[in-house]
Parts: structure tokens; C-alpha cells; sequence
């Protein structure tokens, strides 16, 4: 009877064989499933997050053409009748510049002058033949320059000054010419002057030339509106593109690093539930193996 007794199992042992290890293995399971999952998310997240991002490609943008002024151009703006002719009147009187005295000194000889640029030789030959168009007894090409007495001082003693005696129409040609720094641009300018000169009537050249500076003039200033418009729109795309970049960036290195710690949880998570079960198991075993000794008693 009393054998009969021993062999019966207690309540807590019913308990934990029907319920806690059942429960237990249940547990195991759902939460093996549940670190299986995380751990594909993980990976899955991982090779996302190290692939690095690929930076969004910004097209230049496209340069304007080169500017043109047409014959119709300055046919149209010498059009309207010219203003009447302001008197002329008498240049003031030009001083003579001192005469510089000879060095008694034996001067030493000048350096070589440099080799001619073919460029500028070509670009003066043509300014030579624009020149040739306007005829000396109507125009003057060259600005002439001198000193000019202003006043007096309270001796008597004149006072010059240098200033512009007459103006001549290459002030019109040098307007143009100093918006290009390349010697080809300059050249295909005077290039395109000389197309149109020879077609206006004689009288009508002073003003052609002025209208042709003044329309090449605006053409440039606005073709370089154009440009500076285009290449701050570039920056600005530029800028927010290296901005989504680095946006992206810090964004899959902040999701590398928290896919690694969902895989080391994972890890960690199913060994700890391996461990107490296996703690349990052990228990169980020592238990089941402490009643058979005493049975066997």
C-alpha cells in the first residue's frame, strides 16, 4: 500500500507536466517563430541598410546660344528720324605737352618686343577695315584726348586738365569689345559689323554702329542673366539633391544599426528560452530520477 502511494505522482507534479511544460514548449515555440521572423526582418533590413544610397543626378543646364544682331536689327533702330545736329563748336584750345629733356646718359637698349599674337594682329586688321568705312571728312574713329585749361588760379596761371576734346565712334566698338575677354569672341564680333556696315548708306553709319553696340550690348547683358539664372537654378538643385543624399544616408545607417541589434535580440532572446528550458528539463529529470531511487529503497 505504501509502495502503491509512493508511486502515485503529487498535484504539483500533475500540474507541472499536464500545464507548465506544455505551456512552456507552446511558449518556446511562438517565441522561436517570433525571433525567426525578426531575424529574416533583420537581415532583410541589413542588406537594405548597407547597400549604400545612390546619389540623385542633377543635368546641367543648357548654355544659351552666342547673341547676333542682324542688318534688320539696325535697319530698325536707326529708323526713326535722327535729332538735329547740335552746333559745332570751337574745340577749346589744346596745350601743348613740355618737352621732355634728352638723358645725357647713354640709354640702354630696349628689350625685344614680344612675338605678335596672330589673334590680335587679325582682330587689328579688321578693326583697320571697319575703320576704312567711315570716311574722315564726316566722322572721327579715334576719341582725341588732351589736357584743357579750366580756369585759372589767383595769379593768372592757367590750370589744365585731361579731358575728352572730341568723341569718335570707337567708343562704340570698345563697348563691345570689352564684354568678351577671348580674343575669337572679339573677332567674331567685328565680324559681324562688317556685314553690316557696307549695306547702310554713308550718312547713316554713325548711327548704325551706335545702334549695333547698343543692341549687342543689351543682347549680352540679357544672355548673361540667362546663364547666372540657369547656374543658380543648378546649384539649388545640387544642393538639394546632396541634401536628400545625406539624408539618406544617416537614415540606412541609423536602420544598420538598429537591424543589428534586432538580430542580436533575436539570438539573445531564443538562448535565453533554450536555457530555462533546458533548466527546466534538468529539473524534471533530477526529480523523476530522485523518485526512482527512492522507490527502489
Amino acid at each position: 500500500m505504501a509502495n502503491t502511494q509512493q508511486t502515485k505522482k503529487g498535484p504539483f507534479e500533475l500540474l507541472e507536466k499536464k500545464i507548465v511544460f506544455v505551456v512552456s514548449r507552446i511558449f518556446f515555440w511562438v517565441l522561436c517563430i517570433i525571433a525567426g521572423v525578426g531575424f529574416v526582418i533583420a537581415v532583410i533590413l541589413f542588406l537594405y541598410n548597407i547597400i549604400p544610397p545612390i546619389k540623385e543626378g542633377v543635368a546641367k543646364p543648357k548654355m544659351p546660344p552666342e547673341i547676333t544682331v542682324s542688318l534688320a536689327d539696325v535697319q530698325e533702330a536707326i529708323k526713326p528720324p535722327p535729332p538735329p545736329a547740335p552746333k559745332v563748336e570751337k574745340p577749346p584750345e589744346v596745350a601743348k605737352a613740355p618737352e621732355t629733356p634728352k638723358p645725357t646718359e647713354e640709354a640702354k637698349p630696349a628689350p625685344p618686343p614680344p612675338p605678335p599674337d596672330p589673334l590680335k594682329l587679325a582682330l587689328d586688321a579688321r578693326i583697320d577695315t571697319l575703320k576704312s568705312y567711315f570716311p574722315e571728312s564726316l566722322y572721327t574713329w579715334a576719341t582725341v584726348r588732351g589736357r584743357v585749361q579750366i580756369r585759372t588760379d589767383y595769379w593768372g596761371n592757367p590750370i589744365y586738365e585731361e579731358r575728352i576734346i572730341k568723341l569718335g565712334l570707337d567708343r562704340h566698338l570698345n563697348k563691345v569689345l570689352a564684354l568678351y575677354d577671348q580674343m575669337e569672341q572679339k573677332i567674331n564680333a567685328v565680324k559681324e559689323i562688317l556685314g553690316i556696315i557696307p549695306v547702310i548708306a554713308v550718312n547713316d553709319r554713325g548711327k548704325a554702329l551706335e545702334a549695333w553696340a547698343d543692341l549687342r550690348t543689351q543682347k549680352e547683358k540679357a544672355r548673361r542673366r540667362e546663364i547666372r539664372d540657369a547656374e543658380e537654378e543648378y546649384e539649388s538643385r545640387q544642393s538639394v539633391a546632396e541634401m536628400k543624399y545625406l539624408q539618406a544616408k544617416a537614415k540606412k545607417a541609423k536602420g544598420l544599426t538598429q537591424s543589428l541589434r534586432m538580430l542580436g535580440a533575436g539570438f539573445v532572446g531564443v538562448a535565453i528560452i533554450g536555457l530555462f528550458l533546458c533548466f527546466l528539463a534538468i529539473e524534471r529529470n533530477t526529480r523523476t530520477l530522485q523518485a526512482l531511487l527512492e522507490k527502489e529503497k
